[in-house]
């Protein structure tokens, strides 16, 4: 930007102008306890956050690859992403007669809602109603579940959109341990959609995170979700609708 000037001389360039708030921004988060109105959600965590027994960890560890956790780390907006994003769909697509709950490359976690025949999986269930009621009451508006998930150690969940279930989502995040500042090993990554910045957030037991995914293929919403370490991570997500930032008085849009 050249110099401007007066006839008093040369003076200070004008700043830039500051970029879009969309395009700064892409999430909020908060320690849960730090919000009254998530006090009874917050209160299901200890009956939501369950190691089904019917899980297969052998399988899971099994097929573990590194190649794909290693994946994360590279940019949505870098030559070669598309390539592997191809790839790992490809074989998402074609495991036939030898599926199982671990079919899927980009899926390395357990699905809680897929083992309702694990014993504890009734009161699991009534603790996702409870839950769900009490958020509603908090939002003044309809709350649905949109994935209820367990990371066991080294678990990930590779790059993905959600581009077909648009709108706010929020996800109650705990662990089985507490995490020393310096531990960046459990994440959640994105890359902004304006301007390719990748943000990468360290996880910490009791978060409520929140972040919107869009339809439009210029504004996708790029994340992945990485528990690096021999800790347990859970995530319930949530659809909220869209005025949830006017019942957390500190949160600006």
């Amino acid at each position: 930007m050249a110099a401007a000037s007066s006839a008093g001389g040369d003076v200070e360039p004008a700043p830039e102008p500051e970029p879009p708030a969309e395009s700064r921004l892409c999430h909020y988060e908060f320690p849960i306890d730090d919000i009254p109105g998530l006090t009874k959600a917050a209160e299901e965590l200890p009956h939501l956050t369950i190691k089904p027994s019917t899980v297969d960890l052998d399988r899971y560890r099994e097929v573990f690859r590194d190649d794909d956790l290693r994946w994360t780390d590279m940019s949505p907006a870098a030559p070669g992403f598309a390539g592997y994003y191809e790839d790992v769909m490809r074989s998402r697509r074609t495991d036939g007669i030898d599926a199982h709950e671990f079919s899927r490359r980009d899926f390395h976690l357990v699905n809680l809602d897929r083992h309702v025949d694990a014993p504890g999986y009734e009161a699991y269930l009534q603790a996702k109603t409870r839950m769900t009621s009490s958020l509603e009451t908090f939002f003044g508006n309809e709350v649905r579940f949109s994935g209820s998930m367990w990371y066991p150690p080294f678990g990930y969940r590779l790059w993905h959109t959600n581009e077909t279930q648009p709108g706010w989502r929020m996800y109650l995040i705990d662990f089985d341990e507490e995490i020393p500042g310096s531990d960046t090993a459990s994440f959640f990554r994105y890359m902004n959609p304006v301007t390719r910045e990748i943000v990468t957030l360290q996880d910490r037991p009791r978060t409520a995170r929140f972040f919107k995914i869009a339809r439009c293929t210029e504004n996708l919403f790029w994340h992945c979700i990485v528990n690096g370490a021999s800790r347990n991570r859970w995530s319930f997500g949530l659809t909220v609708p869209d005025s949830w930032m006017e019942k957390i008085p500190t949160v600006r849009p």
